[in-house]
């Protein structure tokens, strides 16, 4: 054989072996993972045989085997939740339903018993709304006086313990409506946080928010920031869910509602077709008299309020 074909013959051999390592080494891992797979799979059924036969403690070690094998095994969690909940461990329950959603924000089964792990108000000794409400503020971390919740600086597990508390101040009814904000807020934050099914929730309360606003303070001069931000929060949900015509009704009516009282007032002084003002300028503010400034751009018009009656017209120019 001359020089050039033993080269070549040994080129062959080398390429061949290479061929034959890569194989292997594919094989391997492909082996290797199936295996895996089917690993959890088996720790899996072998905890629903055990969980069947009420033998708890060693369907919760298979099941988190096959966990340890897949973290994102969405049944796995699923059953070591019950088995959880089947030995009153609910602590331990509650994170395994969260990863279920987590996983797959649209199980329903998660859904329902992770809230059904919080309705306890065992805190509060009382037949005070007021009391129950505070709670549940405090438990948030934040002052009544607040408009917005910080849902970034609180943890899943504090949102959740902290609804039962605010339903429950709803349930016996409050002097304020503000308890329903509230639980609006945080169901928001857990649509956010945990799964979209608490959006329908959200949506819900802050509907009977601004129903009960609208029935216990007609005039909407007296209705607070809450009440409007509860719209702002209800355009911000029809948008992410792409919903354009509901959005786009909430904002003419939210317009009309702005400007419906504003329009009266000077509709008495003979002053029509003025919406809400372009800005509104405060000049005195006491519990006896409130002077305002109402301005509008396009008409080039100012005019003096005293206790929401026009007195006059101002320059526009000064």
């Amino acid at each position: 054989m001359t020089t050039k074909g033993k080269f070549i013959h040994r080129n062959i051999i080398v390429y061949g072996l290479i061929l034959i390592i890569i194989t292997c080494f594919l094989i391997f891992f492909g082996f290797k993972n199936k295996c895996s797979a089917q690993d959890a799979q088996t720790y899996y059924q072998n905890g629903y045989q055990y969980f069947s036969q009420e033998n708890y403690q060693k369907a919760e070690e298979n099941y988190q085997k096959a966990i340890e094998i897949d973290p994102n095994f969405e049944n796995a969690h699923y059953w070591l939740g019950k088995v959880y909940r089947q030995t009153g461990q609910y602590e331990k329950a509650i994170p395994q339903w969260i990863e279920v959603l987590r996983i797959n924000p649209r199980n329903t089964y998660a859904f329902r018993y992770l809230n059904g792990s919080f309705n306890n108000t065992s805190r509060v000794k009382s037949n005070l709304a007021g009391d129950y409400f505070s709670e549940g503020l405090n438990i948030l971390g934040i002052e009544e006086n607040s408009i917005f919740l910080h849902s970034n600086n609180i943890n899943n597990y504090t949102l959740l313990t902290a609804v039962p508390y605010l339903e429950k101040a709803v349930e016996i009814g409050l002097t304020t409506n503000d308890a329903q904000y509230w639980v609006a807020q945080v169901y928001q934050a857990l649509s956010k946080k945990i799964s979209w099914q608490y959006t329908s929730l959200a949506i819900n309360s802050y509907e009977k928010f601004i129903d009960l606003e609208e029935k216990n303070k007609p005039l909407s001069f007296e209705r607070t920031q809450k009440y409007w931000n509860s719209y702002q929060e209800l355009m911000q949900i029809f948008d992410s869910l792409g919903l354009n015509e509901r959005k786009e009704n909430l904002v003419s009516q939210v317009l009309q509602l702005r400007s419906i009282p504003y329009s009266q007032v000077l509709q008495e002084s003979g002053y029509y077709d003025f919406g809400y003002p372009d800005s509104i300028e405060i000049i005195v503010s006491n519990s006896e008299e409130l002077i305002e400034l109402w301005r509008y751009e396009e008409e080039e018009k100012v005019f003096r309020i005293i206790n929401k009656k026009v007195i006059g017209e101002e320059d526009f120019f000064h």
